[in-house]
């Protein structure tokens, strides 16, 4: 019998509702809602049974409603190649009792929560096994038995379909590629030699390190790869416009460069808890043009590392200071079961992590440095030194990363910038920074001799070859913490040199190793001499980290507390602690004029200051974990 026609147009309406969602929310998220965000995946296996069979909706609902997040990623595909959702064009896992993806999307979708994929790439174990001419050859002439070629047929006819079928079926909001510039390895296949020799006309092919034209042949898979990350985005986003897509740590320290290919975000997920690793690569990516964020792991093994415990809130928190307060998002890895399900133990630690984000986000997110210190990451030096494709602790990256430590720890607020952010830039920069780099582009050098000669400054860590020239008739200064300072005056600026004397030793190095509190007033002494007016100087014997912005026309002074450490717990855990502040931390900053207001937030609380030649004073009355001054102009 036919049912009424408005009972007929309600059920169609209550069939069509969650399908209307979400197509709503997938064509409503945009790049820049990516704010805080949990990343859940679990790297599905051949032998993994039962996926869904504890997952329920009622606990991914409550873990959305009390965590607020702006977005979560889940998994779809590890490294070994098997999809946990059913696919129709990858390999499944054998035993689904439970659509995870179709469940996660509804329960996003309602909320209006964005749905991101958890992806790996190149990393695909099983589509080698399944298809061996997709492999990538080594040196030997072996298959890889867990990376794919970027010359074959595996994007095209696998990696491509499969992001097409997530984007259509389940309406996601986008892509986090898992496996890809950071796992990447020269390739020999057929197919890579023969685009080698297109590309070069070479013919001798070089297969190890020691072999004439190694390091062209690395460079060659370096550009290779930009044109298939290019080639891939290019063809999912000619699917869907509206997919947001990234490849973990591209366009990073492990890759540095100019942003030439479609990525329409930024992202890489760090493992150390080291305050210097997390300094540096959200310094980094902040830079580079794209909205970005870093992925923190919300565990740690314990120290026989035969086990893994969750980290407070706290140890999470301090890490998204680091973070926020160079204008990115933040998310945090907490893995899935391996039946998908959620661990919701964690709720109450994400839950006020994301507040902590959240409170603060209005003050920090895609705010604008105010230009101060440079610090320089050289493209060019980086791989020129670096032997392999994309490797981020290789070349003179840890070399930047000691000196921007040496850096803030003398409270100067501080930009890691490259020669593509540099380049007719140098100007608005008070003071460059260069350290340890073995070579730079003759052109590059060229314009800091012209930022030079029209007053820039100039502070030379490591050694003087780059910049010797410049330096002749400079008598050298010894220091007491064994270092040879030379300076120069150069047209209307001035470089400096700094060189360490102990025999095997990089200053940069050495302060990253040790914290040498001599170390680092020595070569704070020359910074002050070639930098004496910083607009602001910020007054503690407290471990501080700040960072100058503006956001919406005001300047924001962050305050970020960086005096952890670590003890061991009865468990053989270790346990973070993180002392706050308590004595009050006197600030000047040069504003030109004298603002409406001085606001600590996000606590909303208004500081006294006084005001007199273009700067201001004021006093911050302790400090937690990390609070923003709010200048009001």
């Amino acid at each position: 019998m036919m049912k009424h026609p408005i009972t007929l147009y309600i059920l169609v309406l209550a069939i069509l509702a969650p399908c209307v969602a979400t197509a709503q929310t997938a064509n409503n998220f945009k790049v820049t809602d990516r704010f805080f965000g949990v990343h859940f995946d679990f790297h599905a296996n051949p032998d993994t049974r039962g996926i869904g069979k504890t997952l329920k909706a009622e606990d991914v609902d409550f873990m959305l409603d009390k965590v607020h997040p702006d977005y979560i990623q889940v998994d779809t595909k590890g490294h070994p190649g098997i999809s946990s959702y059913p696919t129709k064009v990858g390999v499944a896992a054998p035993d689904i009792l439970l659509d995870p993806l179709k469940l996660f999307r509804e329960e996003t979708a309602k909320r209006g929560i964005g749905l991101f994929s958890h992806f790996s790439g190149i990393l695909d174990a099983q589509a080698v096994k399944d298809h061996p001419d997709w492999a990538r050859i080594n040196g030997g002439g072996d298959k890889d038995k867990g990376a794919t070629s970027i010359f074959g047929n595996y994007a095209a006819d696998y990696f491509i379909p499969q992001i097409n079928e997530l984007s259509s079926k389940y309406h996601i909001n986008g892509v986090w590629v898992d496996g890809e510039c950071w796992a990447l390895q020269p390739d020999y296949s057929d197919a890579a030699i023969a685009a080698y020799t297109r590309a070069t006309g070479k013919t001798d092919i070089p297969h190890r390190r020691k072999d004439d034209g190694y390091l062209d042949y690395v460079q060659f898979t370096r550009r290779a790869f930009h044109q298939y990350l290019t080639h891939y985005i290019n063809a999912v986003h000619k699917f869907n416009p509206n997919l947001i897509v990234t490849s973990n740590w591209s366009f990073s320290s492990f890759m540095p460069g100019k942003v030439d290919a479609p990525v329409d975000y930024l992202s890489g997920d760090f493992t150390s808890d080291a305050v210097a690793d997390v300094d540096f690569e959200s310094r980094v990516l902040a830079p580079q043009g794209k909205p970005w964020d870093l992925m923190c792991w919300g565990f740690m093994s314990d120290k026989n590392g035969k086990g893994f415990y969750w980290k407070s809130a706290r140890h999470l928190d301090q890490k998204a200071a680091l973070v926020l307060s160079q204008g990115g998002g933040y998310q945090i890895y907490t893995p899935q079961h391996r039946d998908a399900s959620l661990p919701m133990e964690t709720v109450p630690m994400l839950t006020e992590v994301s507040k902590f984000c959240h409170d603060r986000k209005i003050y920090t997110y895609n705010s604008t440095p105010v230009p101060q210190v440079a610090l320089l990451l050289s493209a060019f030096g980086h791989y020129n030194e670096s032997p392999g494709v994309f490797e981020n602790a290789q070349g003179g990256n840890n070399n930047v990363k000691g000196t921007l430590e040496l850096l803030l720890d003398s409270k100067y607020s501080v930009q890691v910038l490259q020669e593509h952010h540099l380049k007719n830039n140098l100007a608005q920069y008070p003071l460059l920074v260069i350290t340890e780099w073995r070579q730079l582009q003759p052109e590059f050098i060229a314009e800091i001799e012209q930022y030079v000669r029209d007053g820039g400054k100039v502070l030379a860590i490591g050694d003087n070859h780059l910049f010797g020239k410049y330096l002749q008739g400079a008598l050298p200064v010894k220091s007491n913490a064994g270092l040879s300072i030379s300076k120069q005056n150069y047209g209307k600026g001035a470089i400096a040199c700094i060189t360490d004397t102990f025999a095997m030793s990089g200053i940069s190095l050495r302060y990253l190793n040790t914290r040498d509190e001599n170390l680092r007033a020595a070569v704070n002494q020359v910074v002050q001499e070639l930098f004496p007016q910083p607009k602001v100087e910020v007054n503690s014997d407290s471990k501080v980290h700040i960072t100058l912005n503006k956001k919406d026309n005001n300047l924001m002074l962050h305050l970020v507390n960086v005096g952890d450490h670590f003890d061991t717990n009865a468990d053989n855990t270790l346990k973070f602690n993180l002392p706050a502040i308590t004595t009050p931390i006197s600030v000047t900053l040069a504003t030109g004029k004298r603002p409406k207001a001085v606001i600590l937030q996000p606590d909303g609380k208004k500081l006294p200051f006084t005001y007199a030649a273009g700067k201001i004073k004021f006093a911050v009355p302790g400090l937690d974990v990390y609070s923003i001054v709010q200048v009001i102009n």
